[in-house]
């Protein structure tokens, strides 16, 4: 095999965070020796007491990636494992060690969490913001770890949604719903978080704090809490209309905008279908009006509707007298 089939075959090979050989090749360490490191912080780490039993009945089975800090080694891949063997009182674990910088480790945290399935879309937005500290770019960040830019992007607006008003998404279930869209208000979502973060970042909104004054985080901070607690009372079309009202007018309230679009009635889209000679004049009666199709139907609309309640007017005027 040649230099270039070599270098194809290593792009084509799908990241993992570590080998089989390097599995064979794993050494016990002692747990007191082992630490978790803001690299692999988790939000949650969810129920561990399946696993802290399974751990204190067989052992570690899957050996922790880990690198080396001193005379010690940071957890980079495994902290569920790790928390799991020190409540069931492990004192060695099986570990992989390896020299990583910090983006290679968040990285190789990543694809452990692609690998089990195990980090939700807020976790990813953490680890993807941790990356984009440390990247030239969001694409060099959407680059390193296989995603589109707007993958990492809503991850990214996700954890800004928890970072600055500390408001988890749902997340979905079985069925496709959010969990609690069933029984209580509809749910914040990913595409909402992004929705939200948008109109926050929008040069009307930034021009808007900045014009405020004081302190503009805080500024910033109460618009995406107004907005996520206004967010789940509305349906999507009024989630948008919400949206363009937030960026046109940012210094009404959002609780006065939300309730603006409620109360706004819905628009109504109609499907009409006419056959090839009535489509014709048709065409041709709007184009003589230089007007399109869809605006020329909506002025007879309106026209007749208009003509309607002038004659129901003169009609209560007549009965008057």
């Amino acid at each position: 095999m040649n230099a270039k089939e070599t270098e194809n075959e290593n792009r084509e090979k799908p990241d993992v965070v570590f080998e089989d050989k390097e599995k064979r090749i794993s050494r016990n360490i002692q747990i007191k020796d082992i630490f978790l490191g803001e690299l692999n912080e988790r939000l949650d780490p969810g129920d561990i007491e399946g696993l802290t039993k399974s751990i204190a009945q067989v052992g570690v089975l899957e050996p922790l990636l880990v690198r080396p800090v001193g005379d010690k080694f940071e957890v980079i891949a495994g902290g569920r494992r790790f928390r799991a063997a020190g409540i069931a009182g492990v004192k060695t674990v099986p570990c992989v060690v390896k020299e990583l910088d910090d983006i290679s480790a968040l990285k190789a945290s990543f694809h452990e969490n692609e690998e089990r399935k195990s980090a939700s879309p807020l976790e990813y937005g953490m680890l993807c913001w941790k990356l984009a500290q440390r990247a030239e770019s969001i694409k060099d960040v959407a680059d390193n770890l296989g995603k589109t830019q707007m993958w990492v992007e809503s991850r990214i607006n996700a954890y800004e949604l928890y970072r600055k008003a500390n408001i988890k998404l749902a997340e979905k279930g079985p069925h496709g719903r959010y969990n609690g869209e069933d029984n209580e208000e509809p749910a914040l979502g990913i595409v909402d978080a992004n929705q939200i973060m948008q109109a926050i970042s929008s040069p009307s909104v930034k021009r808007y704090i900045a014009r405020v004054g004081g302190n503009r985080e805080e500024v910033r901070t109460k618009l995406v809490k107004d907005l996520s607690e206004e967010y789940p009372k509305l349906n999507p079309q009024q989630r948008k209309k919400l949206m363009r009202l937030v960026r046109q007018t940012p210094e009404i309230s959002v609780a006065e905008l939300a309730e603006k679009v409620i109360q706004e009635p819905l628009g109504i889209k109609i499907s009409l279908s006419f056959n090839a000679e009535s489509s014709k004049k048709i065409q041709d009666e709007a184009q003589r009006n230089d007007q399109s199709v869809e605006n020329w139907i909506r002025k007879i609309v309106m026209d007749q509707i208009r003509l309607i309640e002038s004659q129901a007017k003169e009609t209560d005027r007549m009965v008057r007298e």
